[in-house]
């Protein structure tokens, strides 16, 4: 993703790129103006250094532990702007339990949920009832994420669970079987568009699995989940950039799951679609208040995890 997004950067041919790169990765080449290659355990201060010489930054992170929200503070406190979101709005979106108040409040469609400790599980397992699915409160991907459809079952996710989240609070979602897809938006102040509808390969169990996906994913609900997903997102002042909203399309409709304020996977796939420079509509967007008038797609790619480091996907 990082090689992707820098590659667009240098093809757009109006900034100047630094990167970060871990020292140790020694066989790894990004396409950046200047790659600063940071030793263990000094990347904070690499980081700080850089952040004074810079006129804008995009980060890019998890949301696990606050990383992504933290790092977006450090920019902000820096005076610097960032292409993307406010460090609150990370904060809320990367709290699947905030959103999912949001997201109740609004009516929007969401699964039932709940918020739970370890040690009260099982009574939230019983209000919610099986098969159900184990979340942490603030992970990304499919990490710490299983299905279960029993008592044992949910043993055994918990086990996986405890592996995944240092938090003691943890979501317990009622499962929807259907198709796992996402929306790219690109959100301005006040605007949001969305970009694409994309397919997920996920593979549910006990954990999911994900193993690639599609850009864009033609489907009968891609209208309801453009719809749902922009009234996500407008649930969230500060979101601002490249914007991803995680769904599953079932039975017409387009229930939501999480927010994510970042750049995700998809991104590898939708720059060889979309007929636009993708970095420079995320400049835009976040130092112009612009989005384009419109983003026609050709074609359609696939990429899977195996690709995913060398920012490959496949017509």
């Amino acid at each position: 993703m990082l090689r992707a997004v820098l590659a667009d950067f240098r093809a757009w041919g109006a900034v100047h790129t630094v990167t970060t790169l871990d020292r140790r990765l020694t066989n790894l080449s990004l396409p950046a103006d200047d790659v600063v290659r940071v030793p263990p355990h000094h990347h904070a201060d690499v980081f700080a250094s850089l952040l004074t010489h810079s006129d804008a930054a995009l980060i890019i992170a998890p949301e696990t532990d606050g990383i992504l929200a933290r790092l977006s503070a450090k920019v902000q406190d820096a005076g610097i702007p960032l292409l993307g979101s406010s460090p609150e709005a990370v904060t809320v979106a990367g709290d699947k339990w905030a959103c999912y108040e949001r997201f109740q409040q609004a009516d929007l469609p969401t699964p039932p949920t709940r918020q739970a400790r370890f040690t009260d599980v099982s009574q939230a397992a019983r209000q919610i009832g099986y098969p159900l699915v184990t979340k942490p409160v603030d992970g990304v991907g499919c990490e710490g994420v299983c299905l279960a459809t029993n008592e044992a079952e949910l043993a055994a996710a918990l086990n996986i669970l405890r592996r995944a989240t240092h938090r003691e609070q943890i979501i317990l979602q009622s499962f929807v079987a259907g198709t796992h897809a996402s929306v790219s938006l690109l959100v301005a102040e006040g605007l949001a568009m969305p970009l694409s509808l994309n397919g997920q390969d996920v593979a549910t169990g006990c954990p999911f699995t994900y193993r690639g996906g599609v850009v864009p994913l033609p489907h009968p609900s891609a209208m309801r989940a453009y719809a749902v997903a922009k009234a996500a997102v407008s649930l969230l002042p500060g979101l601002k950039g490249y914007v991803g909203v995680d769904l599953v399309l079932a039975d017409g409709e387009a229930w939501l799951m999480e927010i994510n304020p970042r750049l995700t996977t998809a991104y590898i796939g939708l720059r060889q679609v979309l007929q636009i420079n993708l970095a420079q509509a995320i400049w835009q967007a976040c130092r112009q208040n612009r989005l384009p008038e419109k983003v026609p797609i050709n074609g359609q790619v696939s990429f899977s995890k195996d690709n995913l480091l060398a920012g490959d996907a496949t017509p």
